[in-house]
């Protein structure tokens, strides 16, 4: 990529860090049982009660509680009371085959009031932000455009002769966590959160879509990344626990470099680290022995961290971690507290997270070789493995470093693979 080798994380992750801040949904469910009840409502359906009962009844839950209302003023008229920012927000309610208040249909009740609640929380807290990021961007540094002008995707001559061709964007709904092609900002929400050109994959908020350039490259759909992918897609599309690229660098890490001086923390050639990447991505079969130098190997494994989608540790596993760490008296109870906390992680990320603890375990049980303690690797890996977010956590000196450095030491917390 075209940002520095040190840079932490090539994805912005202040709106995935909003959404999962945002208030979750609670029904307030009926006590009694409605007659000629509307077979697609369930629990939070009311019947014909008046305005000012709903808004009482919501208010009372406090935060996301929602319930829907029949009106009395008009036939099949039903109306949706949400509690956002403790005030009662009213919906016109519709169903035809799917629950809407505007231009997105949603299977559930619920899943309509957690993507309102989302959007609702993003922009209050990022609308300034939200309205600038498309203008901000460089396109030539863009994540679609840098595929685009890979030098083994293209060849260079061919490059100039390829007549201009709009992308065919549609509207999609991302089932994993997703960001921009354009401006590298997380799509937030749980339906519809952008477009996708259809020909050739391009992702992107509906407004930076409007600023993309016609450049659609169809054959680019067909190349399956390994870097800059969701871990649960990437393992799930080629049958794997954990990343090749990841493994391939710890088995080489481990087979020469395990005792060198500086390992992890000695930068590599980042033109070589990027010609790997880019082998990896179109090719997925790279041979790391044939590279001379193993600080290369060693800035592709950290490359690769940078850019997952996701970082290894999401935001609200890493709250949840950090306060098990923090409020535990012991380190027995710790392990068992943290212990507990990682299993909210899924499999892809639990298994790809104990095998990088296993491998950084190592590295730091020859540190009187490599100079490189648990400490040390844990000052540089914990920017990459965490998504700190910016909750006001107790103050704790150098905080996400003493955790992972205590993740790394203790190997009974994730157990083996």
């Amino acid at each position: 990529m075209e940002d520095d080798e040190e840079t932490v994380g090539y994805w912005k992750t202040k709106l995935m860090e909003l959404q999962e801040k945002a208030p979750k949904p609670i029904m307030v469910v009926c006590q009694h049982k409605i007659i000629d009840k509307p077979y697609y409502y369930g629990k939070e359906f009311h019947g014909f009660i008046d305005r000012d009962e709903a808004e009482k009844l919501v208010l009372a839950v406090g935060e996301g509680a929602f319930l829907v209302r029949a009106s009395r003023r008009s036939e099949d008229a039903f109306t949706l009371h949400v509690v956002f920012d403790g005030v009662v927000q009213n919906y016109k309610l519709f169903y035809d085959g799917a629950h809407y208040v505007g231009i997105k249909r949603y299977d559930s009740i619920e899943i309509l009031v957690e993507d309102g609640l989302i959007s609702m929380y993003v922009e209050k807290h990022a609308s300034s932000y939200i309205n600038s990021m498309a203008d901000e961007v460089v396109y030539e540094l863009s994540p679609y455009s840098h595929y685009h002008r890979a030098p083994e995707l293209v060849n260079s001559d061919k490059q100039r002769q390829i007549a201009p061709r709009c992308h065919n964007f549609t509207s999609f709904t991302f089932k994993m966590p997703h960001y921009c092609d354009f401006c590298r900002n997380f799509l937030w929400g749980l339906v519809q959160q952008g477009v996708r050109c259809l020909d050739c994959g391009f992702s992107a908020h509906l407004k930076c879509s409007e600023k993309s350039r016609p450049d659609c490259r169809p054959e680019a759909k067909y190349i399956k990344r390994m870097f800059a992918v969701d871990l649960t897609t990437l393992c799930l599309a080629h049958g794997v626990r954990v990343p090749t690229p990841l493994l391939h660098c710890i088995d080489e890490v481990e087979r020469r470099g395990i005792n060198v001086e500086g390992i992890y923390r000695v930068s590599g050639s980042f033109e070589r680290i990027d010609k790997l990447r880019r082998q990896y991505d179109l090719s997925h079969n790279v041979d790391l022995v044939q590279e001379e130098d193993i600080h290369t190997v060693a800035g592709l494994l950290k490359l690769y961290l940078r850019l997952l989608p996701q970082q290894l540790v999401p935001f609200s596993v890493f709250r949840a971690l950090l306060k098990a760490y923090t409020n535990s008296i012991d380190d027995l109870e710790r392990i068992r507290n943290c212990r507990s906390a990682l299993d909210e992680l899924n499999e892809a990320n639990k298994d790809t997270l104990r095998t990088l603890l296993a491998h950084l375990r190592k590295v730091a049980n020859n540190s009187v070789e490599n100079k490189m303690s648990a400490e040390n690797l844990s000052t540089i890996f914990s920017p990459t493995i965490f998504c700190t977010g910016n909750f006001p956590f107790p103050a704790l000196p150098n905080q996400q470093h003493v955790l992972l450095n205590f993740l790394i030491v203790n190997r009974n917390i994730l157990g083996p693979s």
